[in-house]
């Protein structure tokens, strides 16, 4: 699919907490120019749990599929 994203995006890395915001999942390659933060640039910070990125908006081709937790 090919998706518009506004402004600054928040993606992660783990599907399972992907999975706590809704059962479908995007899938994406961001280009490097476009990542503003991710979970490892500094030792300390309130997004860490989350393994997150930060990603400026555009148009992005993304694979979308479903994801469940394993029971």
């Amino acid at each position: 699919a090919l998706i518009r994203l506004n402004n600054l995006v928040s993606f992660t890395s783990q599907p399972d907490i992907a999975d706590e915001f809704g059962d479908t999942l995007i899938e994406a390659e961001i280009p490097l120019a476009k990542i503003l933060f991710y979970n490892d640039l500094l030792s300390r910070h309130p997004l860490r749990g989350e393994s997150e990125f930060l990603v400026i908006g555009g148009d992005y081709k993304v694979k979308m599929s479903y994801w469940r937790k394993p029971e």
